[in-house]
């Protein structure tokens, strides 16, 4: 893989060579005898690439500002203002800007690496007119001041204090918006829910609701995620590179946020949703679940435009952000992960939100259907679909029973059938698989979990089918649509009174390799139901409290959980499979237990395990 623009460039800065473009021309200083015949051979090379590049470079002026908020404390702030044939554009602009949690700009091989490096598509919205701004929060990046819990509610008041600042700058029209993924997608409806009058519209990329839900899903401690988001955010508080705001004493700044919270120390003492940090006496699934926030968030009518991906983390999220609020909205949907998206439809869809919100162009983005998804694997041209609501109202539940095999596609613990209860053919008999809990079982690596703090995403599932309990159907014939949010019937005994079951959706191509599509997970001392305090779809919810946990009593009880939503296309001649697992080493928190627990999974009339998938009907 040659090298990019970008690093060839900090290298160069590093021996101190300067390269400028000058009326289409590459132009340089250069130490002497730094500039070899072997390097001026390489830059005549790629002469039109780094001209390219360097133009675009010039798109913007960047400043460096330190924002004061309401109790004294500084926010460091790059404003990027467009240029026009290299000046600076005068007249005032719509401002969109970014909370940022993961530095605003750090130092990087003898140059800064900004957002505009790292989020490249942010150029689309210079040359569309708007002044972009990133901000480091508070007690991160260059900003004074500590963090004594993430989401605290004082870091909302600053986004509103930051938003009022930029309206009433003389390059600025006075209408804001505000973009930004995952932490900053969260802090976008967290300051929508202060209600800054100069907010005119936001744009979250993949932004939590339900910090319980998402932490302990089930009931299950997602550790590692925990711990490696944890140790992250700690590294880029308190060690060196990130770049000053005109500060004296950058040093002085990182030292103060060694007093921090210790994130992770904080997570895995909170057990159940109603638990209490002993450092502050806060329920803090309460206290800081953005969740908690919707009331305020609708009432500001800050128009909020979702964007997220069926393999992000926080897919379920978004589309209960969506059925929540009541501000005007528009949801979108893609074949995505948390850090792996389409730059060219980010910016489209951040441009045509923004364009409609904050420079009042009639671009129709609001007579179109709030509801734009993609369908993997459908036919090619027909990929995204449109909806009125969500989930869309043309699916179908559809129920697939597990059946006693085998089913000949996989050497698994039972090799199980999995049969829609439309099928004909013999009723599923009563009877259970038993399976002898494999600790050693784990999606990976690089699963959709380990890929929302930067861990990469690529699925084998393979080796984890050899270790579960597998269910698998016979050849589809004819193609499968399935959008929505499947559903999990587990009934289930076992030799220990408690136990983790994970469960997977998967397709099974002609060659026998399955590939995942979603996933559930549900600790079974976790299993009770209750009502949620907001609209969950019909999904089921698991409070989470110290009082509805109990222990798996003798004879056989069942097990609900829903999966990540999706919208896939299972192409006639692959196969449906469902395994099941009692751990997922990389990506949660399993206690070994001793002896080794022995689960069984009934099946039949009495006992019916089954996914229940939401089909749309074939036109």
């Amino acid at each position: 893989m040659s090298e990019s623009v970008v690093d060839l460039l900090l290298s160069l800065r590093a021996q101190g060579i300067a390269l400028w473009a000058e009326h289409g021309k590459l132009r340089f200083d250069a130490p002497a005898g730094a500039m070899t015949p072997a390097l001026r051979e390489r830059l005549v090379a790629r002469r039109a690439e780094i001209v390219a590049f360097l133009a675009e470079a010039d798109l913007a002026e960047r400043s460096t500002v330190r924002i004061a908020m309401t109790d004294g404390v500084g926010l460091a702030a790059d404003l990027y203002r467009p240029k026009r044939e290299g000046v600076v554009t005068e007249e005032p602009l719509p401002v969109v800007w970014c909370h940022e949690r993961y530095r605003r700009a750090e130092h990087v091989s003898g140059g800064v690496l900004t957002k505009l490096d790292s989020q490249p598509w942010l150029k689309e919205l210079l040359r569309h007119g708007y002044v972009v701004a990133v901000v480091d929060v508070r007690g991160g990046g260059a900003s004074e001041g500590t963090r004594p819990v993430e989401f605290d509610p004082q870091e909302a008041r600053d986004a509103h204090t930051v938003t009022e600042w930029l309206a009433e700058q003389p390059w600025s029209t006075g209408r804001v918006g505000m973009f930004g993924m995952s932490y900053s997608g969260i802090s976008q409806l967290l300051a929508a829910g202060t209600a800054p009058p100069h907010l005119a519209a936001i744009v979250p990329q993949m932004a939590m609701f339900d910090l319980y839900a998402f932490l302990r899903p089930g009931g299950v401690f997602r550790d590692d995620f925990a711990r490696n988001w944890a140790e992250t955010v700690r590294r880029l508080d308190t060690e060196a590179g990130v770049a000053a705001a005109g500060d004296p004493d950058i040093h002085g700044l990182v030292a103060e946020h060694r007093l921090n919270a210790r994130v992770f120390e904080q997570a895995a003492a909170l057990e159940f949703r109603d638990s209490t940090d002993r450092a502050s006496g806060l329920a803090l699934y309460e206290h800081i679940n953005p969740a908690a926030a919707l009331a305020d968030i609708s009432a500001s009518g800050v128009p909020v435009c979702h964007l997220t991906g069926w393999y992000d983390v926080w897919v379920r999220d978004t589309t209960l952000w969506y059925r929540n609020l009541t501000n005007p909205q528009r949801l979108v949907i893609g074949p995505w992960s948390h850090n792996k998206w389409s730059d060219e439809d980010i910016a489209r869809e951040h441009l045509r939100w923004y364009d409609h919100w904050l420079k009042g162009i009639d671009n129709g983005v609001t007579g179109e259907r709030p509801v734009r998804y993609f369908t993997m694997s459908a036919p090619t041209g027909t990929e995204w679909r449109t909806a009125s609501r969500w989930p869309p109202p043309h699916v179908r539940p559809r129920a697939f029973h597990f059946h006693e095999g085998p089913a000949g596609t996989v050497s698994s613990a039972n090799d199980g059938l999995l049969l829609a209860e439309d099928e004909t053919g013999a009723a599923p008999a009563d009877g259970a698989d038993a399976y002898e809990v494999d600790y050693s079982a784990t999606t990976g690596r690089t699963s959709r979990w380990s890929d929302g703090y930067g861990g990469g995403f690529r699925y084998d599932l393979t080796a984890n089918d050899r270790k579960a309990l597998t269910y698998t159907s016979p050849v589809l014939t004819e193609d499968l649509e399935v959008t929505g949010h499947p559903l999990v019937h587990l009934w289930v005994t076992s030799t220990h009174p408690d136990g983790e079951f994970f469960v997977y959706l998967e397709e099974v191509d002609e060659k026998g390799d399955s590939h995942y599509v979603s996933e559930a997970v549900i600790r079974a001392s976790h299993r009770g139901l209750g009502t949620p305090p907001y609209d969950g779809m019909g999904l089921p919810y698991h409070p989470g409290t110290a009082e509805s946990v109990a222990p798996l009593p003798g004879e056989p009880v069942e097990l609900v959980a829903d999966m990540h939503p999706t919208s896939n296309v299972f192409v006639a001649g692959r196969r449906l499979r469902i395994s099941v697992t009692c751990c997922d080493r990389d990506n949660a928190h399993v206690p070994q237990r001793d002896p080794v627990p022995v689960v069984r999974v009934h099946r039949g009339p009495g006992h019916p395990s089954r996914v229940v998938l939401p089909v749309a009907p074939r036109l």
